[in-house]
């Protein structure tokens, strides 16, 4: 059990490039899927996951691009943990890391008062 506050510290954000990976009707998804969701339980229970979000495939960008990119964000996770090499080893466990990638961001701590 994580023993740090509930405040999010880390955010995983979830890319691969469409065309790639297991296929939308396969037993390879659906397999992956049930990686997900194991997972996504296990933190969750944890303490550690404080949320997880899939992306609709639309995007709508506003401000100046620097560039394109193949690889699109499917989805992002806001974690609560003690380190950022914990972020780290949760990031090594996702499933599609054969064919996409997780890049693992500090979050800045916000003092609203």
């Amino acid at each position: 059990m994580s023993t740090t506050p509930f405040t999010a510290t880390h955010l995983l954000i979830h890319r691969y490039v469409p065309g790639t990976g297991p296929q939308e009707g396969t037993a390879e998804l659906d397999a992956e899927m049930q990686i997900w969701v194991e997972l996504d339980r296990e933190y969750r229970e944890s303490g550690v996951l404080l949320g997880s979000y899939a992306l609709q495939n639309a995007a709508v960008a506003f401000g100046q691009r620097f560039g394109q990119h193949e690889d699109i964000v499917f989805a992002v996770h806001a974690l609560a943990v003690a380190s950022q090499r914990e972020a780290e080893r949760i990031a090594e466990r996702m499933p599609h890391l054969g064919y996409g990638s997780t890049e693992v961001r500090p979050l800045m701590d916000v003092d609203l008062e």
